[in-house]
């Protein structure tokens, strides 16, 4: 056993990301990219605010190491092509989405294969063009292809093909992280509209489409062919404004794809939440040291607070911050989906206006103290601070019911890519050559110190 440090690393960078689940179509439509972001209070009902006030009380988790699978010249199915979550079952087996392969091995607790969900291909039951994948309270596992009609394929929890659920994506588009809640529904953020060639774009169609002001909606999606629903409107700086435009040519020089980027702007509070298991989700879309608790027909229930003041931002943080992201661009061209086909490289005018508008970007007042939430097993709310340059802050762990257990430090255990059953966590990395890992832990305990 170890009481050791667990880092996350991405499987693709901020900006691949931001391409992955923007509108990008044919020149028949005009894309726009942003990334809207929430901060302050919305909905019905304002529940009561529990402090968790007091100095950090520091823990040390005790963990020991399980298994990690994933390799360049492993079997395989262990031979990733883009892993873009986890998840475990009930038995703990670990499902690995590998978007990129178009396939979910599922992985028993000692690390070995039991099954491969799913298989890349055209036909029916198979992957094309995936853009997120989730695993079902009741052990099924449902993959959202990006396409026109975009689909859900549902896969048993044997892994066999069972339907295909057609979405309306002129109507909503799931985003690329889907939260499975108690109910069924899959709770999504940042998926916006498709319109193709003048699909959905009545003007009855524009007008309900626009969002409140200074608002990013969470969405519902049901498994029953029903259109999505507004779970919660979480609060939205107002936008930065239009960017660079890229435009993309086939060979014979003509246009086929135009790309309008918003201006990038760093720092802006994200949009954070995980469902509990009594059908409440936690949520941060605060600058400050904020989780909400929003019941299920979307009403506040309460708040969570700790007295942690974000940091202002001066001219050397957006400096650092500004080259940090120009490195990023500098290494393996991402991805993107593109409707209708599987995924492809960004094209070259892309990534050059991505760099254009990085150079270009703007920042907010202060940097935003959550970076990251999660819920584990135990119902315990996981907060992870932020920080600048990259690095890692500590991490708060507390109860729905508010209490506050302690605080990791930063250079100590971190939220993983999935919570399991009896302590189990999983965390996807990268090596330096880009090759992705998925190793699991056990969390044994968390101890106060001192």
């Amino acid at each position: 056993m170890t009481d050791s440090r667990n880092r996350v690393v991405a499987p693709q960078n901020r900006f691949a990301a931001w391409l992955s689940v923007c509108s990008i179509r044919p020149l028949a439509a005009l894309a726009t990219v942003g990334a809207l972001v929430g901060c302050g209070d919305s909905g019905s009902g304002s529940g009561d605010a529990t402090g968790l006030g007091g100095p950090d009380a520091p823990l040390s988790a005790v963990t020991e190491d399980l298994y990690t699978v994933g390799a360049i010249d492993g079997e395989e199915w262990e031979t990733f092509g883009n892993v873009s979550s986890v998840a475990f079952d009930r038995d703990g087996n670990l499902h690995i989405f590998d978007l990129g392969a178009g396939q979910v091995p599922v992985v028993t607790p000692d690390g070995s294969l039991l099954r491969i969900v799913g298989k890349p291909g055209e036909g029916p039951g198979e992957i094309t063009n995936p853009r997120s994948a989730v695993l079902l309270p009741d052990g099924r596992v449902a993959v959202f292809e990006f396409a026109f009609p975009g689909s859900f394929e549902i896969f048993g929890s044997d892994g066999a093909h069972l339907e295909t659920l057609s979405v309306d994506i002129t109507k909503g588009v799931p985003g690329s992280t889907l939260t499975p809640l108690p109910d069924g529904g899959l709770l999504t953020a940042g998926g916006g509209r498709i319109q193709i060639g003048g699909a959905g774009s009545s003007d009855e169609d524009e007008e309900a489409d626009e969002p409140t002001e200074n608002r990013r909606p969470l969405q519902v999606f049901a498994l029953d062919g029903s259109d999505p629903r507004t779970f919660y409107e979480a609060w939205d700086l107002p936008p930065a404004g239009e960017g660079e435009e890229a435009r993309a040519s086939n060979e014979a020089g003509e246009t086929t794809m135009v790309l309008q980027m918003a201006r990038v702007r760093a720092f802006e509070p994200g949009l954070h939440f995980a469902a509990l298991s009594d059908g409440r989700v936690a949520l941060a879309d605060s600058t400050g040291w904020r989780v909400k608790l929003v019941n299920p027909d979307g009403s506040l229930a309460g708040t969570l607070e700790r007295p942690i003041a974000p940091l202002p931002v001066t001219s050397s943080i957006a400096d650092e911050e500004r080259a940090r992201r120009l490195e990023a661009l500098t290494g393996t061209r991402p991805r993107l989906s593109i409707i209708g086909a599987s995924s492809a490289e960004v094209p070259a005018a892309v990534m050059d206006a991505m760099r254009r508008s990085t150079e270009d970007m703007i920042f907010a007042d202060e940097v935003p103290v959550i970076a990251n939430l999660a819920v584990d097993w135990e119902d315990r709310i996981w907060v992870a601070r932020s920080s600048t340059g990259g690095e890692d802050g500590a991490t708060d762990i507390a109860t729905p019911t508010g209490e506050y257990v302690g605080t990791l430090p930063s250079d100590g255990t971190r939220i993983p890519n999935a919570f399991g059953p009896n302590g189990l966590m999983a965390y996807i990395e990268s090596d330096d050559l880009g090759v992705q890992t998925v190793r699991v832990i056990r969390l044994v305990s968390l101890d106060r110190q001192g």
